[in-house]
């Protein structure tokens, strides 16, 4: 029997954000999300934010993470801060149904209230540059009990988008 459970999936069109609520519980403290079918309106990054157990999104500045990227037209690049209100970068947003890319992240530990949550993402996908890749990591430095996530496009909305998460069972 797999260890994997879907817990949801999420689609929307015509957005500027989506917000998948209530996924995360005592059930499981290793998530696995995967973000895809993304096309939008503009090409750029793609945010996200926790949402906490009260069902608001997570503002403050606690966001810390670092992303490296590897793109066949140009150089590696790295994304860092330690002070964001947001994950930027988590994935990357496509405009045009003849690209696109997915993105997975693991989420460690977000509904437990005693300590931080963490996440490592990666990316691949086509833009009209070329191929894009990213690998990230990041935490949520505050100890608060999260549930959901909110998922945005850095500029633009999102056309299509379908967000699945699992939970990962540890027996």
């Amino acid at each position: 029997m797999s260890n994997l459970r879907l817990i949801n999936e999420t689609s929307a069109s015509s957005v500027s954000s989506i917000s998948v609520t209530d996924v995360f519980s005592a059930d499981f403290d290793i998530y696995k999300v995967i973000i895809k079918n993304v096309d939008s309106t503009a090409e750029n990054y793609t945010y996200m934010r926790f949402i906490n157990s009260s069902g608001s999104i997570v503002t403050a500045s606690n966001y810390e993470y670092a992303t490296q990227f590897s793109r066949s037209y140009n150089t590696f690049t790295e994304v860092k801060s330690q002070s964001d209100d947001e994950f930027t970068r988590f994935g990357v947003q496509d405009t045009g149904t003849e690209d696109g890319g997915s993105t997975v992240a693991y989420i460690f530990n977000p509904y437990s209230s005693s300590s931080y949550s963490f996440f490592i993402n990666q990316h691949s996908g086509q833009g009209s540059l070329g191929l894009v890749g990213l690998k990230g990591i990041g935490q949520l430095r505050e100890n608060s009990s999260i549930t959901g996530m909110n998922i945005y496009p850095a500029s633009g909305t999102f056309d299509t988008i379908t967000v699945q998460v699992f939970g990962i069972r540890v027996d």
